[in-house]
């Protein structure tokens, strides 16, 4: 499906994608199964109850763990960096390319768990130009950057629900800037309905993008709890 749309955007007239795309994740649920594809940098959570027995003490909340169901597109990835490599194109930081910090991999931070407070990621660059610049390393779109490695082939993978998985979270790259998956979870457990969950997360991904930002990315979130017999 992703790499379909991505033919027909590169197809169409009115829609310039030379250096303009999207990265996308999706959830297809079937009984307890749960099948994820995923480009780029938007992502998929489950929330998992961790309570002994699924009770908690007067006055307590439950407690939930943020398990990720896919895996960002991104060079801080070893496997995702050695790919795109492997076309000629260069993996660098604005100030390693403006030749202001030195030349390095020491890249570890596991996104998703961890943030990237430095804001200066890793990017993709043709190797005789600066450009594209491109902090993820598959998208729908940016076809000036295909021939680089930035493709729109998704990862696929599968998860099996447990009973203790009671939260599906499917949210565009916006949220996961400034925001953990903890952090996610946290805001929709600790929200009365999962209409208000999803404004907190929302108002909560906006107001840490004009804290740290002079702009914003894209912010959707997609809550699916399940129903409980």
């Amino acid at each position: 499906m992703y790499i379909d749309i991505n033919n027909n955007l590169h197809r169409t007239r009115k829609i310039d994608d030379s250096v303009s795309g999207t990265t996308a994740a999706s959830a297809w649920v079937e009984g307890d199964i749960v099948k994820v594809a995923n480009i780029g940098d938007s992502r998929v959570i489950v929330g998992r109850r961790i309570d002994s027995e699924g009770e908690t003490k007067d006055g307590e909340r439950a407690k939930y763990k943020a398990i990720a169901l896919s895996n960002d597109q991104t060079p801080y990835r070893k496997d995702e960096r050695d790919r795109i490599k492997k076309t000629g194109a260069r993996v660098l930081t604005y100030d390693m390319l403006e030749g202001n910090t030195p030349i390095h991999e020491n890249w570890d931070i596991e996104l998703g768990v961890g943030l990237d407070e430095g804001g200066d990621p890793p990017r993709v660059w043709s190797p005789t130009g600066k450009y594209p610049g491109n902090a993820f390393t598959r998208s729908i779109g940016d076809k000036l950057s295909e021939s680089l490695g930035v493709y729109a082939e998704p990862e696929l993978t599968t998860h099996q629900m447990v009973k203790e998985d009671e939260y599906i979270v499917v949210a565009s790259d916006g949220i996961w800037e400034f925001m953990t998956n903890q952090q996610c979870l946290d805001l929709i457990t600790s929200s009365p309905t999962l209409e208000m969950a999803c404004s907190k997360i929302v108002a909560e991904a906006y107001m840490l993008w004009i804290t740290n930002e002079t702009r914003t990315d894209d912010i959707t979130a997609i809550i699916c709890q399940k129903i409980k017999v």
